[in-house]
């Protein structure tokens, strides 16, 4: 048996001195018995020219030695110059007396198990692509064509004169612009890429505040009952998102619940270990509060429960919905470092339970509140601004919008012109750029080179991307505004920045 089976097996002594090798660890290597037998392991022509095994191997053979099992996968370069991978263990053999007298070491060849596994990988997530491509292809074509058709229309009523008419439609591009928004959004979030402004919240006190809110939403078909403990502490999050996520869940138990039912929010704190932790990148053994929201609807089973976090998954019918609901919240949940579970079964309901880190009340201010000059964007401004934007549809409109209301704008479609717009010597109030510029300079770059010209020169990102150019900390003087945005929006940033506001949220 010893010889015959395909695992690769040495038998040595507590040392690694090697006093056994079966025939497939020989025919690995093409070597004879008295080559290895009374070698130390790491010297055998298995390991030697792989110097992290060798390494490896010292430190785990006296863990072996004092009882303790060691199984790990190593990737080893053998003597014919080919890398294989090793399914790897080393296991203690122990006397009548309990002591360990030999280590059994093991492997077996698991290199083209492992590519098989990644094709499959491979498969699987060109399957989820085709997914999500397919669902927000559907999407944006339909908003697309709202945008389309209610400018088609904006077009036709004011060549008639019907102005009022022309007003309409433009409300309607508009509610297709923002559907769109949220869509991108609930993407971010899935991805792990929104901004975020986390901070102390205290999720008894939001929860209340969004009581009325919460009935207004799911009707008066379902009894709401919200159960906070008294000493929930406060978490980190970003509160406006923790509210974002909360209605999505309150609407979805609404929608499982279509001929009524009850709705049940808790919250309590709790701590998790390393076993609840485990697989959830960012979360650490800790103290949480937990969040509940259970409903009495239908449920999921076991199918559809597997399958409920997957972008653009959706039991409803085409059209009404994009199925980015729960992946948005479980990108969240992440993204704030907390941890998400799903409970459910077929005709009991299902509960969402959201655990979300533990902290002491913030000392950091609330973001400042709107002031009257953000309400009269449309006063008259003056100084001259850098505007860097490559997509021109977006570049005239800001351009033109800014120059309204009495700013100089000088415009650049990359960073190579912008910085030639500093070198000649312009005299520069503000600096609004896009983040994801072509010519081989970012949004951050420009602003940085802008600085160099003129030290605290205020800027404004504005991108529909919240990536690597912008990971590390704003300086002061600096915000960040998402695309899509309103005019208006730009400008009482811009004003904000120009009064000396310097600790805007960005976002």
């Amino acid at each position: 048996i010893f010889d015959s089976t395909y695992q690769l097996i040495g038998l040595t002594t507590p040392d690694g001195t090697i006093l056994e090798a079966n025939r497939a660890v020989l025919d690995a290597t093409a070597i004879d018995p008295p080559g290895v037998i009374g070698q130390l392991v790491w010297d055998t022509p298995w390991f030697r020219r792989t110097p992290t095994a060798v390494a490896a191997l010292r430190a785990w053979y006296p863990a072996a030695a004092a009882g303790e099992f060691i199984r790990t996968e190593l990737e080893l370069l053998l003597p014919d110059d080919q890398l294989r991978t090793y399914d790897f263990s080393l296991s203690p053999v122990r006397d009548d007396q309990g002591q360990v007298v030999f280590i059994v070491a093991e492997g077996r060849d698991i290199t083209d198990l492992r590519a098989t596994m990644e094709q499959l990988r491979h498969s699987q997530k060109m399957d989820a692509l085709g997914q999500l491509t397919g669902g927000i292809a559907h999407d944006f074509n339909n908003m697309l064509q709202g945008i389309s058709g209610a400018i088609g229309m904006m077009r036709r009523r004011m060549e008639q004169g019907q102005t009022a008419e022309a007003l309409r439609f433009m409300g309607l591009a508009r509610q297709s612009v923002t559907r769109a928004a949220a869509l991108t959004h609930r993407l971010l979030a899935f991805a792990h890429r929104q901004p975020l402004e986390p901070r102390a919240v205290e999720p008894n006190e939001l929860i209340k505040g969004m009581d009325d809110l919460i009935r207004r939403s799911v009707g008066p078909g379902i009894t709401i009952e919200l159960r906070p403990e008294d000493s929930i502490r406060t978490v980190m999050c970003d509160p406006n998102q923790l509210e974002n996520v909360l209605l999505n869940l309150v609407i979805n138990a609404r929608d499982a619940m279509p001929m009524g039912g009850r709705l049940t929010i808790r919250t309590a704190d709790i701590h998790l270990g390393r076993v609840e932790v485990a697989g959830q990148d960012g979360a650490k053994p800790g103290d949480y509060v937990e969040i509940s929201v259970t409903d009495t609807g239908q449920g999921m089973d076991e199918a559809t429960l597997a399958r409920a976090f997957e972008p653009f998954f959706t039991t409803k019918p085409i059209g009404e919905g994009t199925g980015l609901g729960l992946s948005q919240i479980y990108g969240f949940v992440r993204q704030s470092n907390g941890v998400v579970r799903l409970e459910s079964t077929p005709g009991q309901g299902t509960t969402v339970r959201l655990y979300l880190p533990r902290c002491e009340p913030a000392l950091t201010p609330d973001p400042p509140a709107a002031t009257e000059s953000d309400a009269k964007s449309s006063q008259l401004a003056s100084g001259t601004v850098l505007l860097v934007e490559d997509e021109s549809s977006v570049r005239i409109a800001v351009a033109e919008r800014l120059r309204d209301i009495g700013y100089q704008v000088r415009e650049a479609v990359d960073g190579p012109e912008a910085l030639r717009v500093l070198r000649s010597g312009t005299h520069l109030d503000i600096l609004v750029t896009d983040v994801g510029l072509p010519g081989g300079l970012n949004g951050r770059q420009v602003a940085e080179r802008a600085r160099e010209h003129k030290p605290g020169l205020p800027v404004v990102f504005i991108t529909g991307y919240a990536g690597s150019a912008l990971d590390e900390d704003m300086a002061p003087g600096m915000v960040v505004i998402g695309k899509p945005f309103t005019l208006d929006a730009l400008v009482a940033s811009m004003r904000r920045l120009a009064d000396g506001s310097q600790t805007l949220p960005t976002g």
